[in-house]
């Protein structure tokens, strides 16, 4: 039969602790030569390579995370475009359905009134962020025209076609 600790008369007991046996500590891992995604800023990948090191990840595992992280980044991207997208057609549409069929008239005042007071710097800041498409931003393009005289027809732009938003009306179709 064997004793256990609880059979041994504790005077009898060696509770001095085992020291585990000598071992050599690996070398560190090297991640040198994974390949990260272009414009992968050096905080994340130090953050990334910290946490790879404590886990002992080896460099092959290690790049298979980097590969799944930029796939899911490039799809996450391209859902967040697809929804911008959506929105603003979203937004191009909403304008067209509160304008009616005054849609044409309204349209070409508030690109006119955007061009005069806005210029170059708001036509830039309308495609760049898709507002151009946004009823709000037309309707008061609009009251702005109409406030001002702008629905005269003073040899500017001829009225927009039906088929265009404000946006492409006030910067072009691209």
């Amino acid at each position: 039969m064997s004793e256990t600790l609880t059979d041994t008369p504790p005077e009898q007991r060696d509770l001095t602790p085992t020291a585990p046996a000598q071992t050599q500590s690996p070398a560190p891992l090297d991640y040198t030569q994974l390949k990260w995604p272009e414009g992968t800023q050096s905080a994340a990948r130090e953050t990334f390579l910290g946490a790879a090191q404590e886990m002992k990840l080896p460099p092959e595992m290690a790049q298979k995370l980097v590969d799944w992280n930029t796939q899911q980044m490039a799809r996450q991207e391209e859902t967040q475009e697809q929804n911008r997208q959506e929105m603003l057609q979203r937004w191009a549409d909403k304008t067209k359905a509160v304008l009616g069929p005054q849609y044409e008239e309204h349209l070409a005042v508030a690109v006119r009134a955007a061009r005069t007071y806005g210029g170059e710097e708001l036509q830039t800041l309308l495609k760049e962020t898709g507002l151009g498409n946004h009823p709000v931003i037309v309707k008061t393009f609009y009251a702005i025209g109409r406030a001002t005289g702008e629905d005269a027809s003073t040899g500017g732009p001829a009225a927009a076609q039906t088929d265009k938003t404000f946006a492409q009306a006030l910067y072009g179709a691209n």
